[in-house]
């Protein structure tokens, strides 16, 4: 879409205010859905790989300084925190972290699976591991994520 994309007001002569009113109400609506140029002008490709890298980065330490239980280690107190004001800040720009780890997994999600688990116990596939988060910027993916899932095992889709 061009950068100065508007939709003209229309005049319309026989001020017929219904196809008037139609036409702010659409115009409305591209906006708050972020469908026109008053979002701004494109984002460059190397700024939103450059995110997307600091984002992911930022989810490794992060996870890595949790104990099996998800609190904080105590020796990773400090800097957790720096981590937690990154992830903020780029969530607060627009660029949000998903983690998959957990979530049921269905193949139309737009997901690499890098390993499957065949796994007893389980009647539907389940994301065990996320290897790198899905990364959006203001709601588009700039990063797929990748996963491991466990599936069931043989003797579990026979029955």
């Amino acid at each position: 879409m061009p950068d100065n994309f508007e939709i003209p007001t229309p005049q319309w002569p026989d001020e017929d205010k219904f196809i008037q009113s139609v036409t702010t109400s659409v115009k409305a609506l591209l906006v708050a859905r972020d469908c026109t140029s008053e979002i701004g002008p494109a984002v460059p490709t190397n700024i939103l790989r450059g995110m997307a890298e600091i984002a992911t980065n930022a989810w490794k330490a992060k996870s890595k300084m949790l104990d099996a239980s998800g609190g904080v280690l105590d020796e990773m107190k400090r800097v957790y925190r720096h981590i937690e004001t990154i992830l903020e800040t780029l969530q607060e720009i627009g660029v949000e972290v998903k983690d998959h780890t957990g979530d049921d997994f269905d193949y139309g999600l737009p997901l690499k699976v890098v390993a499957t688990q065949p796994t007893q116990g389980i009647t539907r596939e389940r994301v065990v591991e996320t290897i790198k988060p899905t990364i959006y910027c203001q709601k588009q993916i700039i990063q797929m994520g990748e996963v491991v899932i466990a599936t069931p095992s043989s003797e579990e889709t026979k029955a």
